[in-house]
């Protein structure tokens, strides 16, 4: 079967220390050992990518709380810190982890007996899926946007959302982000561009739209203005890293658009400051369908 996605919260072990006490996000679960995870990933079978580590103080080795919150299961889990797997968490073979009994295939995905003796389903899901054929295509628009009350002297978060080019405009992902104290609104615009980017470059598009309300912020994505900020520049410079390590096939391209246009971007990074929390959800049908991958 596909690979399968769980929406998990992942809790600091260190709340003291960390800028966002959770992160919300689908979680690439592999219920059974898969060899072809393991030449990716070795014998490690909690993985988390390091920039979600960071928001959340987690060290290497750290034993950490994966809350399924629609279950009312808490996992606690090792962890290592790699950036060498396609999803930003990845926990396979649950099994050998303990936290089931069995599985069973279902039309729909893997279904799991946990050990409390609660039964999950494992949703299917086509962006992770690793040994397969990929076919470009599409266009999705990303919006972003980010906000800084008392402008740089207080709270500040970032949102974005992913929408397929059709008619009804198809919401494929979502989310937000809190980042702390005391930083400007043009950081937490890059912030949501950038966050945005790490997900709409993994839907194997040909065009990914980009479109945010801060003129400067696009016109220096454009090349059209310099970044003399040095803040600024470590941001940029790491947007531009994601744009030139994503699939020749898919073409990035940059937009200014009024705020009115702009609504729920602002809605989604005022969320994250009002929650300080940060949450990334899929639609994982709309997902799906849009990118329809072929397994070897």
């Amino acid at each position: 079967p596909l690979p399968g996605a769980l929406q998990e919260r992942i809790k600091s072990p260190r709340s003291g220390k960390a800028v966002v006490q959770s992160w919300a996000l689908p979680v690439y679960a592999v219920a059974m050992r898969s060899p072809s995870v393991m030449m990716a990933t070795g014998e490690d079978l909690v993985l988390i990518r390091k920039r979600i580590a960071d928001a959340l103080a987690i060290q290497d080795g750290d034993v950490v709380d994966f809350d399924l919150v629609e279950w009312g299961e808490t996992f606690r889990l090792p962890v290592k810190i790699r950036d060498n797997i396609a999803s930003d968490v990845l926990i396979h073979d649950w099994f050998t982890l303990g936290l089931v009994e069995n599985i069973s295939s279902g039309s729909s995905g893997d279904i799991m007996k946990l050990r409390s003796g609660k039964t999950i389903t494992l949703p299917m899901q086509e962006m992770f899926a690793g040994m397969r054929v990929v076919s470009y295509r599409g266009e999705a628009t990303l919006h972003f946007d980010g906000a800084s009350r008392k402008n740089p002297n207080g709270p500040t978060g970032y949102g974005f959302r992913i929408t397929l080019e059709d008619q009804n405009q198809s919401e494929l992902i979502r989310g937000y982000g809190y980042a702390g104290m005391n930083r400007t609104s043009n950081e937490m615009e890059y912030c949501g561009l950038i966050e945005g980017l790490v997900w709409g470059l993994r839907l194997d598009l040909v065009h990914l739209k980009v479109c945010g309300d801060s003129e400067l912020i696009i016109n220096q994505m454009k090349g059209s203005y310099q970044v003399n900020d040095p803040k600024l520049q470590v941001l940029f410079q790491k947007a531009k890293e994601l744009i030139s390590r994503s699939p020749r096939e898919t073409n990035v391209t940059f937009h200014h658009v009024p705020r009115e246009q702009n609504t729920m971007a602002d809605l989604l990074a005022n969320l994250g400051i009002d929650t300080k929390e940060n949450m990334v959800v899929c639609n994982w049908g709309n997902v799906n369908q849009k990118m329809k991958v072929t397994p070897w």
